[in-house]
């Protein structure tokens, strides 16, 4: 399932018995048809499932798209796996209610937060500051390569100023070397 919209939602394909053709044919004759499951995060109580409409594929784009082209979408965001305030225990529950990264725990309703008991609201919380704080982690780390970027550029400059300094002065000492023997020049 990936996470579209505010929605986990996957796209299957699955066999659906003809009742008519089977009817016609004295056997079970089946059609493939197009489904979607659609689940809200932390509630495994209200899953839809049903034949893909086109208000689905309209709705749900990428999912609908990675289905065709027969890709399974990537969960984006931080593993749940790799952020130490969790344990291994919730991470399981959390999976079971359709909760795989930081970000889908952040955005979990406090309706459903109920139905998983005590210690989850914190835990959204949690999650919620967490993400707050690595954007603003990031912004200082943007501020940071820029500054040095900057740094590296006010270096090069100085080297080349010095290097330009010093060829003034080399090309001063070899029309002053040229000049040879007779008046010396007038003094400034």
């Amino acid at each position: 399932m990936y996470q579209e919209n505010g929605a986990l939602v996957e796209f299957y394909r699955d066999a659906v018995q003809n009742n008519f053709k089977s009817a016609q044919e004295g056997r079970p004759i089946f059609d493939e048809k197009d489904f979607v499951r659609i689940q809200t995060p932390g509630d495994t109580r209200t899953v839809i499932q049903r034949i893909a409409s086109d208000q689905d594929k309209q709705r749900f784009p990428r999912s609908w798209e990675a289905f065709q082209r027969g890709v399974e979408l990537a969960q984006e965001g931080t593993p749940l796996e790799e952020w130490n305030l969790v344990s291994r225990s919730q991470v399981k529950e959390l999976k079971h209610v359709g909760v795989a990264t930081v970000e889908s725990l952040a955005s979990v309703s406090d309706a459903n937060l109920q139905k998983m008991g005590p210690g989850y609201t914190q835990l959204r919380n949690r999650a919620q500051q967490y993400l707050d704080s690595s954007k603003d982690d990031a912004k200082a780390t943007a501020l940071a390569r820029e500054l040095e970027a900057a740094n590296e550029r006010i270096r090069l400059l100085e080297e080349a100023n010095a290097a330009l300094k010093e060829a003034a002065t080399e090309t001063k000492d070899d029309a002053k070397a040229k000049r040879g023997p007779g008046r010396p020049p007038k003094e400034e």
